[in-house]
């Protein structure tokens, strides 16, 4: 089923241009007998989506059904025109009774667009249609062999509560918009309808076997669980907003959604891939599409961690449940319904609590964590036999340590995952002094540095109020977040992927590898080398500097160092002497890189005109600085006798005009289907990922988890799933 799946989406999108998600959604939705309503302005394509997904369905056999009905509706629309004109020779026998054949009671598939324009008599007959599936024909209840029902608006009623009802019957909301300006010349190529033969389309077989599948699908506690905890989060994002609320109807139609999601993936048992879907069904107001999308991800990433590859597709976490106390967590028996169901015997059973370290809940393995629950368990990692012994600790809500006047800094080396709880300091103290041969994951920290000393360890999705890490050496760091910088001194030999900070990468750095990281000053304060730097953002927030400086936008230097596909754009005010990549170069190869617009604040800030003011031996390749940036060589000074001026020129000029996708992707050979993306409203590009709400999909993100043997498991699940 799920290669015919694929080949159908394949076929149906034919000839469309940035229509597949929608048409996925749809599809998916029609599957599991849902409703989807797409919202967007007219001319978009939302009929065409809506008639594709009906010429995929096959409307022979069981069901009946006369096929696909599609309307127009109007403030002025009657009951007539979608269920059928009144039967007149029912009239003369003193029944109320609708001629329904041909009309929306009676098809598989309907679209119906301004849906929300419905006049009360229409809305009232389309509730029981679109929920329950049957028509109330006067005094008959007429079952509807509607599989879906699509509908179109330019609008949401989220200010009509007399349209509450029929808006919470459609559980997939999709916005559909205008094609963006880089595939517009796609729409010049001739457009084909795809042609199905009758084994290509789904037949009602196909439907039943689907269902039947989905009822079978096995939903594991920790599912579970993350489903309650996007509820709780749900619930907390939007406890001052009336319009956003979530009904059991809704979470049962969800809950099949998924079944459905992981049927149609070849899956027995739904994975955290499959509550991604959540996305687009669980905002009303389309404002909060955003913010549900982005507590979805956050909510599903703490449920994730690193497992090995070989068993990334059936890794399971544990699940808990309260003791005898009301309060503390313990282990409860790990859900086997699916090796059950398979025949099979687990190959493991985690250890009950209380087996390796007194006083904690769990075994410290994988499948059972040691759970740190109070600020009591965090402080005890400072024992050695504890916090030193590779063991593997869960942390299951939000710590506050404030209260401890003198911290006791300690060595960690162990598995911590944070599940997105925070640990609370006012101190700017470290959490650990050095953490060696370690792993941290999903943890948030509020004015509290992670470690003093990093090395040989990874870290996953970490966000900071202020810095990770004093000094790194030979670490992993990936989608992590910091409100200062990454690495506050040195990174030493360490991959550094899809980061975000909001100064500095590093002070400086020596060997490595740094890819699709996003800064808010230049990527290394002073020195970097011998190490590799591509597909970098530095996006400059009004740097400011007192002494005069040298200054460049990916560092100070760069020895024996390899920097490609960089953008630098923002402001500095004050003494800087700037260079668009770095001051100088020292053996190193510069090529494809670019500085936008860019803006020298100060009257003693100087342009130099270069992406590299002063090199030696050094190689340079395409890069290019926008003609809009200030340039006036009667502003160049003296700073100790030194002249400042424009020596070295290695960039090339190019105009704002042509400052757009098309040069980048083209000329540059940047890549725009992983990495990088066109940014509308700043007119320049930007990463696709940065940050700890990074999917990584890249081939950088690839080889770095196929390196250590091991994949984050959400990453590997959502490649996977066909819907995504």
């Amino acid at each position: 089923m799920k290669t015919k799946i694929q080949s159908l989406l394949q076929q149906l999108n034919q000839g469309l241009v940035e229509r597949e998600h929608v048409l996925k959604l749809a599809m998916l939705t029609t599957l599991a007998g849902e409703n989807l309503v797409l919202v967007g302005p007219p001319g978009t394509g939302k009929s065409l989506v809506a008639r594709r997904i009906a010429q995929s369905l096959s409307h022979e056999g069981e069901g009946g059904g006369a096929g696909y009905f599609e309307y127009l509706l109007t403030k002025f629309s009657t009951p007539e025109e979608l269920f059928g004109p009144l039967s007149i020779s029912a009239l003369k026998a003193d029944r109320f009774h609708r001629n329904t054949e041909g009309y929306l009671p009676t098809v598989r598939m309907a679209f119906l667009d301004e849906i929300f324009k419905a006049s009360s008599s229409i809305l009232n007959a389309l509730l029981t249609v679109l929920n329950e599936r049957v028509y109330h024909n006067g005094t008959q209840v007429q079952k509807v062999p509607l599989q879906a029902l699509i509908a179109a608006s330019n609008e949401l009623p989220t200010d009509q509560e007399e349209l509450a009802a029929l808006y919470d019957r459609f559980l997939v909301r999709v916005f559909v918009d205008y094609v963006g300006a880089n595939n517009l010349p796609r729409l010049f190529e001739t457009t084909t309808e795809p042609t199905l033969r009758t084994e290509d389309r789904l037949s009602a077989a196909d439907l039943a076997r689907v269902r039947q599948a989905a009822d079978q699908v096995v939903f594991e506690p920790a599912l579970i669980q993350a489903v309650q905890d996007i509820w709780a989060a749900h619930k907390e994002a939007f406890k001052e907003d009336r319009r956003e609320s979530l009904s059991d109807r809704r979470l049962k139609k969800v809950i099949h959604l998924m079944r459905v999601s992981a049927a149609t993936n070849g899956r027995e048992a739904v994975d955290l891939s499959d509550l991604m879907l959540l996305k687009d069904c669980l905002w009303n107001h389309a404002d909060n599409a955003p913010k549900v999308r982005e507590l979805v991800i956050k909510t599903l990433q703490c449920h994730s961690r690193q497992v090995p590859v070989a068993l990334s597709d059936q890794s399971q976490a544990p699940a808990y449940e309260l003791g005898g106390d009301g309060k503390t967590l313990v282990l409860t028996k790990l859900a086997t319904t699916l090796a059950v169901a398979k025949g099979t015997t687990p190959a493991h059973a985690p250890r009950r609590s209380g087996a390796v370290v007194k006083g904690y809940v769990g075994s410290g393995t994988a499948d059972d964590p040691l759970l740190i629950q109070s600020v009591d368990d965090l402080i005890d990692l400072a024992r050695p036999y504890v916090g030193q012994q590779g063991y593997h600790f869960r942390q299951t809500a939000d710590l506050d340590i404030r209260k401890i006047n003198i911290w006791p800094e300690f060595d960690f080396n162990g598995h911590y995952e944070g599940q997105g709880h925070i640990i609370s300091d006012g101190a700017g103290r470290w959490l650990f002094r050095n953490i060696r041969n370690g792993r941290v994951a999903h943890l948030r920290t509020q004015k509290l540095g992670l470690a003093k000393w990093a090395s040989q360890s990874e870290f996953f999705a970490c966000r900071m109020s202020g810095v990770l890490i004093n000094i790194a050496r030979n670490c992993k760091i990936l989608s992590c977040e910091a409100g200062d910088r990454l690495i506050s001194s040195k990174a030493n030999d360490c991959d550094i992927s899809f980061c975000a900070t909001g100064k500095n990468i590093s002070g400086s750095a020596d060997g490595g590898v740094i890819r699709s990281c996003r800064s808010s000053a230049p990527l290394f304060e002073h020195v970097a080398k011998n190490t590799k730097i591509s597909d970098c953002l530095v996006v400059m927030d009004v740097c400011r500097t007192s002494d005069p400086k040298n200054q460049g936008g990916i560092a100070t230097e760069l020895i024996n160092s390899t920097t490609e596909c960089c953008l630098v754009v923002g402001k500095w005010d004050g003494f800087v002497n700037f260079s668009g990549i770095a001051h100088a170069a020292d053996t190193s190869n510069i090529n494809r890189c670019a500085l936008g617009n860019f803006d020298l604040m100060g009257s003693l800030a100087f342009w130099q005109n270069s992406i590299v003011a002063e090199s030696s031996n050094s190689l340079f390749d395409r890069n290019f600085a926008i003609d809009s940036i200030d340039f006036d060589i009667n502003k160049f000074r003296h700073w100790g006798g030194a002249t400042i001026g424009a020596q070295n020129t290695k960039s090339k000029s190019i105009a704002a005009a042509q400052f757009t996708q098309r040069f980048f992707e083209h000329t540059l050979d940047w890549d725009f289907d992983q990495v990088w993306i066109w940014d509308d409203q700043n007119d320049r590009p930007a990463l696709r990922q940065a940050g700890i709400d990074a999917i990584p999909t890249s081939t950088g993100a690839s080889a770095s988890a196929k390196a250590s043997s091991t994949v984050d498991l959400l990453t590997q699940q959502f490649k996977a799933n066909i819907w995504l």
